[in-house]
Parts: C-alpha cells; structure tokens; sequence
C-alpha cells in the first residue's frame, strides 16, 4: 500500500490539511512513534525533516500576509497566469504544503505485503491523527530527550501552519464577500484604475497617439457591452496587470466619452468628467476673459498679441480641478498632474496669445505656495475672469 501525498489544489485541499493540522496533539505523536516503531535514526530524520520545513514555513508565512494585506483591495494581481484564489494561495505556500503532507505521512503504518499496489491518501491513514492507543500510562517526561525535542518542534511547527492556514481561510472568505458585493467592487476597481493610470505617471507620453484599442473594436465592446455589476464580479482576480492598465484606460475613456471628453481630457477629469467638460468648453473662448498679459518678442516675432501671465496660469490651473486619488479614496493636486493639463491646454488652444513656460508656471506657483495662499482662492482668482454662470471646480 503506497500513500499519497498529493493535495488537491482548491479549497478543500487546504481545508483537508487544516482540519488536519488542527488536530495535532502530543499524545496522538507519542502513540505514532509506537505504533510505527521508531527508532532512534527514524526520531533524527524525522525531527530534522521538521526543522527544514519549519524554516521554509517561516518564509513562506511572511510572504503571505505581506501578499495578503493588499490582495483583496487589488481588483487585479501581480501575476502573469490567474488561477482561483485558493490555488494561487496554495502555490504561494507550495513548500510548506508539501512539507506537511511529508511529516504526516512520516507517520504511516508501513505495510510490508506489497501484493496489491493501492494508492490511498496519507491524511486517511496518519496516526498523528488517528490514535490506537487511547493514551500512555506514562508522562512525557519519562521520555528520551530526543523524543520531547521532536514534541516541541512539531507543536511549533502545526501551531504556526494553522495559523498561517488561517490567514489562506481569510483570504478566501473576504474574496467570496467582495465579489458579492458591488460596490465595494466598484470601489476596488476604480482605485485600481486610479493606481495603475498614476503609476505609468506620464500616461499620455506612454501610450502615445496610438489607440490601445482600435475605434471598430470599442465600438464593437460598447454594442455588446455587459452590465457592469455582471463583468465586475466575474473578472475581479482574474486577470494580471497588463490588463487592468488596459481596462483602466478604456475604462477612463468610455466614462468620458459620455461627456463629450477626448481621450487625454478623460484621464484628466477621470473623477469629474462634467468639470473636465467645462475646462475643454472654455479652452477655445479664453481670449475673451480679458486674462493679463505680457508683451514679449517671441509672441510679436510669432504674430500673437502677448504672453499670458504666468501667475494666471497657476491659478487657471489650479481651477481647472485635475486629479488623481489616493489610497484613501481622496482627492490629490501634485505636479504630474497638473503639468499633463498645461501641456493638454497649450495643444488645444488656438487663440491669439502664447503661453508661458511650464517651468516660469512653476516658479510663480512655487512663490504662491511659499506665500500661504490656499489652493482654493488661487482657483477663485482665476474664476474672477469668468461669466458670472461658470462656476468655480
């Protein structure tokens, strides 16, 4: 009769190794060492087995709550190949599986009639779980040191792998409640939308003037197009990165496009499309809001009347309501983004004047943000230019 060490790579494997190791006691060890006829070299290998995959089980655990602690919040993983949860968990803890079912089968009746070849599950047949002897009459401490040392690293080692099961169990559960609930999955998706769009940093200069998507296949999505509740819960942790950069961004541009909004202005205004829809509206007009200027000769040499303000460009800027968020779900100004809506600006606009630099942009709004002025009020000097219906952002 062999015995198999084989673990089935779903839930129910790692449930079967956690009942299992759950019902680890010193007496069910003391039993086995007896009923299996250890001797001194079995006890040596056996506590040496035990030691290595102790060691491995420490590794193995620190990687996995670290892997666990932004799991859940992340719609995709850091994975090429997507699994169910339960495997890639058991994947992620391959050693330490492997090293259980080893000490459990350490722990098997051998059968020396080998007639008939049977294959049978080594958790069936453990006595670590199954006790023959329903207890010694003797304490532990008549034992040889040997023995209480392999005790010792064997409660240590089952008490940490239930534990670090524990955490495999949580993972689990909390997956099964996110996909159940939708806006919590809404909430997930769009953060990680905001997190891989802001990690590119410059994503315009990345994707460049290429679709990601041809025209004929966005529309071909949009006309087939399933709810969103439906897709969300089916495609939460089964996909990679590379595809959430990709969903991200078509997911940005489809919500703009409703708004009239380009592809740039759609990441811009990610978060308010209706605001990124007045900027883009007020773009073509702003030669008519009276906007200070300068004289300069580069604009007379290029034909222009001036060169606005660059002052006023931080604080037309600052209006403008770019953003990103941050982990917490809040709005976040810096640098990167309001550059991209400077850069987006000065290509859209058609008008009579030219624009600063971004770098004497960056100067004046070093010198207002040394000055204390509030984001805000910086927003309303720029909003004074306004019509008395355009609303501040």
């Amino acid at each position: 009769m062999n015995y198999s060490t084989i673990v089935q790579r779903d839930e129910t494997g790692l449930n079967q190794i956690y009942e299992a190791a759950r019902e680890f006691e010193e007496q069910k060890v003391l039993d086995a060492i007896i009923d299996c006829k250890f001797n001194e070299k079995k006890l040596q290998q056996t506590l040496n087995l035990v030691r290595i995959y102790q060691a491995r089980l420490n590794i193995e655990s620190m990687d996995l709550v670290e892997f666990s602690e932004n799991f859940i919040e992340s719609y995709a993983t850091d994975h090429n190949e997507c699994f169910h949860v339960a495997e890639k968990l058991i994947r992620r803890i391959g050693t330490t599986i492997t090293g259980s079912m080893k000490i459990f089968r350490k722990f098997c009746p051998v059968v020396r009639q080998r007639k008939e070849c049977n294959i049978v599950p080594t958790l069936d047949y453990s006595r670590l779980r199954f006790s023959i002897f329903y207890g010694q009459f003797f304490s532990v401490e008549v034992y040889s040191e040997l023995v209480k040392t392999l005790l010792h690293e064997m409660a240590a080692f089952f008490y940490h792998l239930v534990t670090t099961l524990k955490v495999c169990k949580d993972m689990i559960r909390k997956e099964k409640m996110v996909r159940g609930d939708y806006e919590l999955l809404k909430k997930i998706f769009e953060e990680s939308c905001d997190e891989v769009l802001h990690g590119v940093r410059d994503v315009f200069d990345t994707f460049g003037q290429v679709k990601l998507i041809p025209d004929e296949e966005l529309k071909e999505r949009r006309r087939n197009a399933r709810p969103m509740k439906e897709w969300l819960a089916k495609d939460y942790h089964a996909h990679d990165r590379k595809w959430m950069k990709q969903q991200a961004y078509m997911y940005r541009l489809a919500s703009g496009s409703q708004y009239g909004l380009d592809e740039k202005a759609s990441v811009l205004w990610a978060h308010n499309p209706e605001w990124g829809r007045k900027v883009c509206d007020l773009i073509p007009r702003l030669d008519t809001l009276h906007i200070p200027f300068k004289h300069s000769k580069k604009a007379e040499a290029e034909g222009k009347i001036g060169t606005y303000d660059a002052r006023e460009m931080v604080y037309l800027v600052k209006w403008s309501g770019v953003s990103r968020m941050d982990d917490e779900g809040k709005k976040v100004i810096d640098e990167a983004n309001e550059k991209q809506f400077y850069l987006y600006l000065k290509e859209q606009y058609k008008g009579d004047y030219l624009f600063p630099s971004w770098q004497a942009v960056c100067r004046e709004r070093k010198f207002c943000y040394n000055a204390h002025i509030p984001m805000q009020e910086m927003a309303n000097n720029f909003a004074q230019h306004l019509p008395k219906q355009a609303d501040a952002a």
